[in-house]
């Protein structure tokens, strides 16, 4: 029920909003006793003899005037006429000023409250985002789910939470306000063409404040969607190297500062209303005083039908609109509410069991026994049994679409197997906790994700804690160093949003320094040379082998160009989801197998080059 899920929100707010709806049905009802009261209190006061244009019918109006007459008529007695007049216009202008304290009380009481709601919706949101499994974003398009975050979440705000607090008060005063029409009669129909164009200027005034603040609040929105389309972008690179929680705490940084802000612009739209209403109410009181004169100097105006029915109108039109119009505002915030129910209903896949095992470090072997996995109705692998010790480099090659890149991506549980299991010095991953497993790896795609920042910045995200030197070195290892220095800032050189500044290969380099500034005890590299010429894969390559010998770290690469992995301790070559062969460089060439042929088919297009 797509219902639940706004009540899920509403239901910590629940005491504030009952006092919410308290507050504004009590400027409701309190709007129609004072005009239910208009009518006797002036047909008393300017004792006319007969009510012209106002008849007061029932016990309930007949008992209201009695009370009001008695009070007039002592008044009158001790104070005079005139003076009663202005006590009584004084009293009607601070009941409707009362009224309308009470409805901007409510209102600025339920901002934050509905502010608070769809910034806790965002939060949860992205939070989803950053944790649902690889699989459901490749179903998605990053526009709609960023459209998901941002505009539904705000258009459930405007249709939804709005009418929420608004149409329960317009019901009551509808109401009140048809039953009040009941007791009065209605002439002079045209004034209120008079008063309304005055209330609407007096408002248009009001919003002309508001656009400085609504032109920052749309930049921000736009801030919040970018940051949220690079860590979609990212999603990849955030999950290797365990950086959720910051980009969660950056997301919630400027999400923070746009519900502040859009807390003082709604407090100037609510204000708008109760101020274009008292001013409407001081110029009815106004015409009462200047007509009350009118009457005491014994010129023939007769104004109680016509300001009882005014402000009967004034009340009753906005009301009635709101109601018409609730209706169909709800459906269409429903269907907001039912996109973001969808994210919040998809399956994650990827699941840390409770009590899940502890897993520190790799001290012996990665294990694959009789591993398959199944992507839509196409099985990708089948009973992979693969055996990788620590501190060796193994490489995966054999034709597009093989599985490679799938074998990468099991080991950090980006994707779970559908049979068999994957260990970790005998520790099945499933089994350990998540963080902790993807801590042991360093991934470098072929799809390479740089963020809107400097080249140390991202260079940094493999290791917040690292030094300037260690960065430098990780930089000089993937061979980065020299065309970062080539930069006006060197290393403080912003590269613009992914990366749009560097060269397809210079991305690379910056993404392979990262992975090796983690210093995890897993590489993962899934054609991370891909952009780079020969001459300077091999050479990134070799150095990384050397480093990872040096550190006992363990290699697993996928590559296209055969020359970078010549020096593998194992090539598994993998075609359809199996391995057909596995060996040395040597032996596997010596089989004139599938390898065999695949380095052929390289060297006959260096030759034709």
């Amino acid at each position: 029920m797509k219902s639940g899920l706004l009540l899920k929100y509403l239901k910590p707010y629940t005491g504030r909003l009952l006092f919410n709806v308290f507050l504004r049905t009590l400027s409701a009802i309190f709007t129609v006793v004072l005009i239910v009261a208009v009518a006797p209190l002036l047909y008393v006061l300017f004792d006319t003899g007969n009510a012209t244009g106002v008849q007061a019918t029932g016990g309930i109006a007949n008992a209201g005037i009695e009370v009001l007459e008695n009070w007039v008529n002592l008044s009158i007695l001790r104070f005079g006429k005139a003076a009663t007049l202005m006590m009584i216009a004084g009293c009607l202008t601070l009941a409707y000023f009362l009224k309308n304290l009470c409805a901007y009380l409510g209102l600025y009481m339920f901002s934050p409250i509905r502010n608070r709601m769809v910034a806790q919706m965002r939060n949860d949101l992205f939070y989803k985002f950053m944790t649902l499994p690889l699989s459901y974003y490749a179903k998605q398009q990053k526009g709609d789910l960023i459209s998901r975050i941002t505009d539904n979440t705000q258009e459930v705000d405007n249709q939804m939470l709005n009418q929420i607090q608004e149409v329960l008060v317009d019901i009551v005063t509808f109401i009140c306000l048809v039953a009040t029409l009941f007791f009065i009669s209605v002439p002079l129909s045209l004034f209120v063409l008079v008063i309304l164009p005055v209330i609407g200027a007096i408002t248009s005034l009001i919003s002309r404040s508001l656009k400085r603040k609504s032109r920052r609040l749309q930049n921000l929105k736009g801030t919040i969607a970018a940051q949220v389309a690079e860590s979609l972008d990212g999603i990849k690179t955030i999950r290797s190297y365990n950086t959720t929680a910051y980009a969660l705490g950056k997301f919630k940084e400027d999400n923070n500062k746009f519900y502040k802000l859009n807390n003082r612009v709604l407090h100037r739209i609510n204000l708008s209303s109760p101020v274009s209403e008292v001013l409407g109410t001081i110029a009815i009181v106004t015409i009462l005083i200047t007509g009350g004169y009118l009457i005491l100097s014994e010129h023939s105006l007769k104004p109680e039908a016509f300001i009882t029915y005014l402000l009967a109108m004034i009340q009753i039109l906005p009301s009635s609109k709101n109601i018409t119009t609730a209706y169909f505002t709800w459906q269409s915030g429903k269907g907001s509410l039912a996109r973001i129910k969808e994210v919040f209903d998809a399956d994650e896949v990827i699941v840390q069991k409770e009590n899940a095992e502890n897993l520190h470090c790799l001290e012996h072997e990665i294990v694959l026994e009789n591993v398959g996995f199944t992507y839509g109705e196409k099985q990708t692998l089948k009973n992979i049994n693969l055996r990788i010790e620590k501190g060796k480099f193994v490489a995966l090659v054999g034709p597009s679409g093989g599985g490679k890149s799938t074998i990468i991506n099991l080991i950090p549980r980006f994707y779970d197997p559908v049979s068999g299991r994957i260990t970790i010095d005998g520790h099945n991953i499933a089994d350990c906790r998540i963080d902790q497993l993807r801590s042991l790896s360093s991934l470098v795609s072929q799809d390479t994700v740089l963020f809107n920042d400097t080249l140390y910045n991202n260079i940094l995200v493999g290791n917040p804690q690292a030094t300037s030197q260690e960065v430098e070195h990780a930089a000089k290892m993937a061979d980065a160093h020299n065309f970062i220095m080539q930069c006006e800032n060197g290393y403080n050189s912003l590269i613009g949003d992914s990366g749009t500044k560097l060269s397809g290969g210079q991305r690379q380099r910056i993404s392979i320094a990262r992975a090796l500034l983690k210093k995890a005890p897993i590489l993962l590299f899934d054609e991370a040379t891909s952009a780079l010429d020969t001459e300077a894969e091999n050479r990134i390559m070799e150095a990384i082998r050397k480093e990872g010998k040096k550190n006992s770290q363990t290699i697993i690469s996928v590559a296209h160009r055969l020359s970078s992995i010549r020096h593998a301790d194992e090539i598994i070559v993998i075609e359809e989801g199996s391995i057909v062969e596995r060996g040395t460089h040597e032996q596997l060439y010596a089989q004139q197998g599938l390898y065999h042929k695949l380095c052929q088919m390289q060297n006959t297009a260096k030759s034709e080059i």
